[in-house]
């Protein structure tokens, strides 16, 4: 069972934090790329330091990992653990991703879709808080969970709002008087977007078959 034992608890809720502060970052690099007026060097900057979160968030995942050598836990539990870890990571993979793509690109946001792209990473962001809670729980609370996983529904709905915001954003893309080249730019970098979200849903997901396979 999930249990607050040894370091390992501590150690993977100081990767989530490192993922959360690597998401953080990457909300205000996008916030300044889907502002016109804002020139590539402030751009270079922020992805630097979306960088810097995501490297951080790798060094506390391989310690979270190491820590888990010592046998406290059974090699089923330290398996879905590592699971949990290296998911979350994802997250901070992709953030590091996307930014670099629009650095590299040189890529200009259409104006129209600036809200959307608030909208999507505060959604976003409301899904890792409600995960960074469902990920305390596994070891503080987990028969509660078992009984009670609405939790990892609303993480869930949350996916749901940002799948219709990526529809809307689809649509009015390929309606508009761009190159279509210029129209795959735009819908691709909406798609890594907007896998975060994905990504968040897939680790609620995992939860939850970890609970049902330990439920008695």
């Amino acid at each position: 069972m999930f249990r607050k034992k040894s370091d390992v608890h501590t150690l993977i809720m100081e990767q989530i934090k490192d993922v959360e502060k690597c998401l953080f970052a990457f909300e205000s690099f996008m916030e300044a790329a889907t502002t016109p007026e804002t020139n590539p060097e402030t751009l270079i900057e922020l992805v630097e330091s979306v960088k810097d979160t995501e490297f951080a968030a790798d060094k506390s995942l391989r310690a979270m990992i190491d820590s888990l050598s010592d046998g406290a836990y059974l090699p089923s539990t330290r398996e879905d653990i590592i699971s949990i870890g290296t998911s979350c990571d994802k997250i901070a993979n992709k953030c590091e991703y996307v930014a670099k793509t629009i650095v590299f690109q040189r890529f200009d946001f259409p104006e129209e879709f600036s809200q959307d792209i608030v909208d999507i990473l505060s959604i976003t962001k409301q899904q890792f808080e409600i995960l960074e809670d469902a990920i305390g729980m596994l070891f503080q609370k987990m028969s509660a969970l078992q009984k009670d996983t609405s939790i990892l529904d609303k993480i869930r709905a949350l996916e749901t709002d940002v799948d219709h915001i990526e529809d809307k954003i689809n649509t009015q893309i390929f309606q508009m008087n761009l190159a279509l080249a210029e129209k795959m730019q735009v819908s691709h970098i909406v798609e890594h977007l907007c896998d975060l979200s994905d990504i968040i849903e897939d680790i609620a997901d995992k939860i939850q078959i970890m609970l049902i396979a330990r439920k008695a």
